[in-house]
């Protein structure tokens, strides 16, 4: 690792895990989050819902934590919280990976 890697890398992450803690911010607003509208709000903004919304919105259904919240947690800021943490791990081991597969090949 080259010198001042490590200093990037300790402030990226502090940066990730301060915006970690600032995601129950979301939760102080009526409207919904970027990308997360329901079909009704879709029309509500649109004036319809495209084909291939409707027609795929029932095969998509992935929550790894439903609606954010941990079942065994009664507290919805802390779901969103692990649910920033857990998302931010999974893509660094997604990216650790690449990097190793890309350099074991040269």
């Amino acid at each position: 690792m080259k010198k001042g890697v490590g200093k990037n890398f300790k402030t990226i992450l502090i940066i990730l895990f301060a915006l970690a803690i600032l995601t129950p911010l979301g939760l102080l607003t009526q409207n919904p989050a970027f990308g997360e509208w329901t079909q009704e709000e879709i029309k509500k903004m649109l004036g319809f819902v495209p084909e291939g919304l409707k027609k795929y919105a029932e095969v998509y259904k992935f929550d790894l934590f439903d609606g954010y919240s941990v079942k065994f947690i009664h507290n919805q800021y802390i779901g969103y919280i692990l649910s920033a943490l857990i998302g931010i791990g999974v893509i660094f081991a997604i990216f650790f990976l690449l990097k190793h597969l890309m350099t074991e090949r040269k």
